[in-house]
């Protein structure tokens, strides 16, 4: 009877283990509320969504969105002498201390996903946007047709003049991030002789074009012209009209955990209506267009 009571509480313990980051991860107000610290990631080499500004402080229009919610945690919880905590971190490094319990929300480019979702949850779309690529102007002209999807093809344009256009080239992408699940995805189904090479920053992705080290950088295309125009090479440079994605950009929660959720949502909702996410949008991207405003409209909730 003791040996099976003692199996009993091993199975019990570790139930309990395998519910513990799921259990503290439902808890994100109680958490706030106790520690009276409100802990923010951001990803510093996603500008403009999340960078470093001149005085190394967290700033973006994925930060500013944050700082937002930040404030109405404020409101609800009674602390006005709340701290804002912020840490940076990669994307991929980020996801897992939400997903953990360890970091409240993650301000960057992460891009909501149905795989991403078995382990986090996400707010309303604040921005949408998509996979583009970036090449120098004096690439070779069939790569550059083939990534505009214009050559005579038979079955789905990535599958155009694959030897002639896409083979024998080297991709550059940001490790960890949803574009590279779809570089490599394509590369595979295609079977194309090609070489992928990942980095850490997009700052060093464009610098491989820059130099010649890739012959294209795939990544979101807002990120892409944002480091591109910061290049002293800019004018050799060239990010093509085409999306090869279209994605939709969220902040990253907890996942299970509907009360700090819904006041993120409520948040940014209200930012939505008034029109103030307008100004902070104007700050980061310049005027928002027809159907970035409907938009808006669209993921407020009333």
């Amino acid at each position: 009877m003791r040996y099976n009571q003692l199996i009993i509480f091993g199975i019990l313990v570790m139930v309990m283990a395998l519910w513990m980051p799921v259990m503290a991860s439902a808890q994100t107000l109680e958490r706030i509320q106790s520690s009276g610290t409100f802990k923010v990631g951001f990803v510093p080499d996603e500008a403009p969504f999340s960078f470093k500004s001149k005085d190394k402080q967290a700033a973006g229009y994925s930060v500013e969105l944050c700082q937002r919610v930040a404030d109405t945690v404020k409101a609800k919880l009674g602390l006005p002498g709340l701290t804002v905590k912020y840490t940076a971190t990669s994307l991929k490094a980020g996801l897992e201390m939400v997903a953990a319990g360890r970091t409240d929300i993650l301000c960057g480019a992460a891009s909501d996903t149905l795989k991403r979702r078995e382990r986090l949850s996400f707010s309303l779309p604040i921005f949408t946007t998509g996979t583009a690529v970036l090449l120098r102007k004096d690439a070779p002209p069939h790569l550059v047709r083939v990534l505009n999807g214009e050559e005579a093809h038979i079955g789905p344009k990535w599958r155009a003049t694959v030897n002639r256009g896409l083979a024998r080239h080297t991709y550059a992408v940001h490790a960890g991030t949803v574009t590279e699940d779809w570089v490599r995805d394509k590369i595979k189904t295609l079977g194309v002789i090609a070489k992928i090479v990942t980095v850490d920053d997009h700052a060093k992705g464009v610098d491989m074009v820059d130099q010649k080290k890739a012959d294209a950088y795939f990544a979101d295309r807002v990120i892409l012209e944002y480091y591109a125009s910061g290049s002293k090479d800019y004018k050799e440079l060239m990010v093509l009209d085409r999306y090869f994605t279209y994605e939709a950009i969220a902040l990253a929660v907890a996942r299970n955990d509907d009360d700090f959720r819904l006041v993120v949502d409520t948040t940014l909702s209200e930012l939505y209506r008034s029109g103030e996410i307008v100004e902070i949008y104007q700050r980061y991207f310049g005027e928002p267009g027809d159907m970035t405003l409907l938009l808006f409209q669209i993921n407020a909730r009333p």
